[in-house]
């Protein structure tokens, strides 16, 4: 996910990261963006009360999960704002936290331009909304990286990153520089 974030930092726009849970895929994100481009916002975007219940659907249990557990999953992330506010002022990075479900928070962001997006949020309505309200804001070149797309325990991840791509030029790809590869879609030049 660094090597993908790396390639798209000289590009115009900002970086997103939406489903954080407890940041630590977010705090690395910060330190690679405020190492070379601290110029750059990097905003983390989750409602940090876990899952909106009623769109958690059967789509997005993997083998063992079990619906009623997963409606309840990440509900106790509610110090992670303040935790990372205390990074942001730590590190020195241009951050700003996003608090509320993506159906409500995401649209203000329809007139920015991103060079990179991480979603990391699971469900398949989630990664629909994201990709639905992000897709046009990302430059051309920049990459969207699907943290869920290859995990067994979210398979509504990809049913949403396939069906949204399905109409358009971009198809998924992964990056295996690093032990731990990376699904993503690099917008075409």
């Amino acid at each position: 996910m660094i090597s993908l974030l790396e390639s798209t930092l000289h590009l115009p726009g900002d970086v997103i990261e939406c489903g954080v849970y407890r940041g630590n895929s977010f705090q690395l994100i910060c330190r690679a963006v405020a190492e070379t481009s601290p110029d750059k916002r990097i905003y983390a975007c989750d409602s940090f009360e876990g899952f909106p219940k009623k769109k958690v659907g059967r789509i997005d249990l993997g083998t063992h999960w079990i619906l009623s557990r997963v409606r309840r999953k990440y509900r106790l992330c509610q110090d992670t704002p303040a935790r990372l506010e205390r990074f942001f002022e730590s590190f020195n990075v241009n951050g700003q936290i996003v608090k509320g479900f993506f159906s409500e928070t995401l649209e203000r962001f329809s007139n920015e331009q991103f060079c990179f997006i991480h979603l990391d949020c699971d469900l398949y309505v989630s990664y629909g909304q994201c990709l639905e309200l992000l897709y046009h804001t990302l430059v051309p070149g920049g990459v969207f990286v699907f943290d869920d797309y290859g995990s067994p325990n979210w398979p509504g991840a990809k049913e949403a990153v396939d069906e949204f791509f399905s109409s358009k030029k971009e198809s998924v790809c992964l990056c295996e520089d690093l032990p731990i590869p990376s699904w993503y879609v690099r917008k075409p030049q």
